[in-house]
């Protein structure tokens, strides 16, 4: 094939090539959101099959409903049952003293007091560590009803649908000669939701109201308006919100209604403007001061003022925009079915095709410039109290719902993660002090909210240190974009995270250094002796591992922002102190210090394997013999488990380069784990195994977590840096190293295809995204790389890794670009395309 050929296959693509890759599409409308005499609602069946919109802040479902469409209204500021306002040190969740039992807490640990009984680890940590505040849950915000009177058993030719592509939502139907059509969509350049109702041949009898299942001021309807007041119930200073509305009626009559609804006769066009706000600010420890009714008033003003297809054509161009930087198009024969029916039967590379790029959406639609990152339920949720009060989890979700943004070309929708993490930063050095005694750094626990909650979980059972865990993600951050400003600002987060760490670690017997008190997320050992709740530990492997990964990446930060030379060594200093890898006595990475792991363990947590994914100290290519125990471990794991786990276990396999495992699991996730909408279920709803499965897509096609330091090797075992060695009085304990100076300006390798399955035996990918600053496009047949195109976003230098050969070291200029073919560069390209 020559270059032409494979430019043109490579980089001339169809936008998203066909309706099966980004469109949603159904022949009924969902469930009903039904609310029972006491206010209670059930949302199962809506909130599985209605279809979501959102701007990162601002959210909505739609149903569809062809007598009553529903709206379900979000915003994700609006929280409920928690507390604000209290002086700083109280505002973090800490218990007031605990610092002065912290060691008589540690002693239950040293002495290894297993178990629940009284002076057990698990007591003690309960008694005088755990936080006594209330973590309060993510609130619903309104609802909008549009009855429309129409009898759905004369209905034909329904369809609802919503275009990833475009973030449009639509709903068609006839009624004898009579068409009519909706159309939905909410705009991040206008924060506004935005509804059309349109007619042929017919004129529309509509009624218009709105509710809130929260704590009801005052609803108003005068000229054109719809005014909703109401409160979130907290423990101290409920929240204020307002959802304003308004209605644009056309040739139809708009007629304001005493109980706050509008009834509109005799309509063809009738256009819904909506938007809402609550009081919220990302202050500590006030959390309050916005002008919501202001705001509110401003933005309808803007909207109707530039009309609804001025508003819709700056909506569509925003999102296409962004859906269009990352294009995912295997080979595959559409089926034409609705996309509840193509989950139906089960997997197929059509719905897996669907599944990615419809995870960018709700990416995109969950996480843009809003000061809080998206939570269990991304942007979406009908309940007051929703499944682990729709929060933060600081094990594994909050950070797994921004793995995609880096890889899948999505980084604009990380914002809201680090305004948060200045706020933890914040809240988590009183947390610290208070909690630990520790007056350098911050700490941050289990759970968290918007409200600055940092401290240790209610329950001792779930002590857990998480700072390391979430400063991961703000590093990688940097390793893809490689702005220096960006680095600047977030040094001081992950600089007081390792200067907790420091003061936190404590000698064992052994004379390592570990973290504790701790766990193994949600797991449990000992159980036969100790009982099922038996989860208190010390010296975690993953704790232990996640200290090394940001010890390592605030040296680097240190090094490249040239400062804290004393801070440096320090950490180099306890790097090689820390606990050792062991492999245990199945041959399994071991979850614990001790060899307490067991082969019949199917938990659905597999911290231990966090420096395998998303860490980068694990890999076949580096770390042979960790990597053989770690496939003892996920051999033991098994395959079947919940949504967000089956997503991790894809990014597992990938990252151990076994195509066929990772599509295995990609197919569960897709087939088994997705409602009607696909949305993931852990069950119930979780966002984040949507957003991990596409990571794991991210994953199997292109990885460069390695870093070559020897630049004149011409192997990759000998060019990437290593982070564990083998201790040598010990074959199976292997212990951290020092970062290498060279590690700062070491090239990221580019490994291309590293686990494609083989049932995608032909397809391409555009704009997936490389550590180093890169942005690659890539295409296969028959199994084997055609050709991969990389673009520099900013100066630098990489290798390329692909069928087991390692490249030089290649150099590009900002927006020069490459494409490698045979192991070769074919061609440069010094402009962008």
């Amino acid at each position: 094939m020559n270059k032409a050929l494979i430019f043109f296959y490579l980089f001339t693509m169809v936008p998203m090539q066909t309706m099966s890759q980004t469109v949603l599409k159904y022949d009924k409308p969902a469930s009903k959101f039904t609310v029972d005499q006491r206010g209670n609602p059930n949302t199962l069946g809506y909130m599985q099959e209605a279809l979501p919109l959102g701007n990162g802040r601002l959210g909505a479902m739609f149903s569809g409903g062809v007598d009553r469409e529903h709206l379900m209204i979000n915003d994700i500021t609006l929280w409920m049952n928690s507390k604000r306002g209290l002086d700083a040190n109280e505002q973090s969740g800490s218990r007031i003293g605990a610092y002065k039992n912290f060691e008589k807490v540690r002693e239950s640990y040293e002495q290894g007091i297993y178990g629940t009984s009284e002076n057990s680890m698990e007591s003690m940590s309960t008694k005088y560590l755990s936080s006594t505040q209330p973590l309060g849950n993510y609130a619903p915000f309104a609802d909008l009803y549009i009855a429309t009177g129409h009898d759905s058993s004369v209905v034909s030719n329904y369809k609802r649908s919503l275009d990833a592509r475009s973030g449009l939502g639509l709903v068609s139907y006839d009624i004898k000669e009579a068409h009519f059509t909706r159309e939905y969509f909410c705009s991040f350049p206008n924060d506004i939701i935005s509804v059309r109702y349109t007619a042929q041949n017919a004129k529309m009898q509509l009624n218009i109201h709105v509710s809130t299942l929260l704590k009801l001021i005052d609803i108003k309807a005068e000229g054109n308006y719809i005014v909703l007041n109401g409160e979130a119930p907290m423990v101290k200073d409920n929240m204020a919100f307002q959802q304003l509305i308004y209605i644009d009626a056309g040739n139809g009559k708009l007629i304001p209604q005493a109980d706050g609804s509008i009834q509109i006769k005799n309509a063809t066009d009738v256009k819904i403007y909506l938007t809402g706000y609550s009081d919220y600010l990302p202050i500590y420890p006030s959390f309050k001061g916005r002008d919501y009714k202001s705001d509110s008033k401003l933005s309808i003003e803007s909207a109707v003022g530039l009309g609804y297809e001025k508003l819709k054509q700056a909506h569509v161009k925003d999102i296409s925009e962004l859906m269009d930087r990352c294009q995912l198009e295997l080979d595959y024969k559409p089926s034409e079915l609705t996309t509840d029916k193509l989950v139906k039967r089960g997997s197929s590379i059509e719905l897996e095709n669907l599944y990615f790029n419809y995870s960018r959406y709700l990416q995109i639609s969950s996480s843009r410039r809003a000061p809080v990152p998206s939570n269990l339920q991304g942007l979406w949720n009908g309940h007051l109290k929703p499944a682990w009060h729709s929060d933060y989890h600081n094990d594994i979700n909050v950070a797994m719902n921004y793995w995609m943004v880096e890889t899948a070309n999505l980084p604009n929708s990380f914002s809201p993660y680090v305004e948060w993490m200045k706020i933890l930063s914040e809240s988590g050095k009183y947390v610290a002090k208070e909690t630990y005694g520790i007056d350098k750094g911050w700490s941050v626990g289990l759970n968290g909210n918007i409200f600055g909650f940092t401290a240790p979980n209610e329950h001792g059972r779930r002590m857990q240190q998480s700072g390391a865990w979430l400063c991961q993600n703000l590093f990688e951050h940097y390793a893809f974009n490689q702005d220096k400003s960006y680095l600047e600002a977030v040094y001081p987060i992950l600089k007081g995270a390792a200067e907790f760490y420091v003061e936190f670690l404590a000698p064992w017997k052994d004379g390592t250094l570990l973290v504790y008190p701790t766990w193994s997320p949600e797991n449990s050992y000992l159980t036969e002796e100790q009982g099922k709740l038996n989860k208190q530990a010390y010296g975690a492997s993953w704790d232990q591992q996640l200290v090394l990964n940001l010890f390592t990446d605030c040296i680097e930060a240190a090094t490249v922002l040239g400062r804290d030379e004393e801070f440096k060594k320090k950490l180099q200093e306890i790097i090689p102190k820390l606990s050792p890898q062991k492999i245990g006595q199945y041959g399994q990475v071991q979850e614990w210090p001790e060899d307490w792991d067991s082969p019949t363990d199917q938990h659905r947590h597999i911290s231990h394997l966090i420096a395998l994914h998303p860490g980068r100290d694990f890999s076949p290519l580096t770390t042979k013999e960790i990597t053989a125990a770690a496939l003892v471990t996920m051999k033991h794991r098994g395959d079947i488990s919940t949504g967000w786990s089956t997503a991790w276990k894809t990014n597992f396999w990938a990252r151990l380069h076994n195509g066929y495992k990772a599509h295995q699991f990609y197919q569960f996730l897709t087939s088994e784990r997705a409602y009607p909408n696909l949305f993931d279920f852990h069950p119930p709803f979780q966002i984040d195994g949507n957003f991990g499965g596409t990571a794991g897509v991210c994953e199997m096609l292109l990885q460069s977590h390695l870093r070559s330091i020897n630049n004149n090797a011409q192997t990759i075992e000998n060019a990437a840096f290593v982070a564990y060695e083998k201790r040598f009085e010990d074959a199976n304990h292997f212990t951290p190293v020092v970062p290498d100076q060279k590690l700062v300006n070491a090239p990221y390798i580019l490994h291309l295809l590293p686990a494609l399955p083989s049932a995608w035996d032909n397809g391409k990918i555009k704009g997936l995204r490389a550590r180093g600053g890169f942005e690659v496009d890539l295409s296969w047949e028959k199994e084997e790389l055609i050709a991969a195109k990389v673009y520099a976003t900013t100066d630098g230098n990489f290798r390329i890794y692909s069928d087991g050969l390692l490249s030089e070291v290649i150099a590009l200029k900002k927006g020069e670009s490459i494409i490698w073919k045979d192991h070769k560069i074919t061609s440069q390209i010094k402009i962008k395309f």
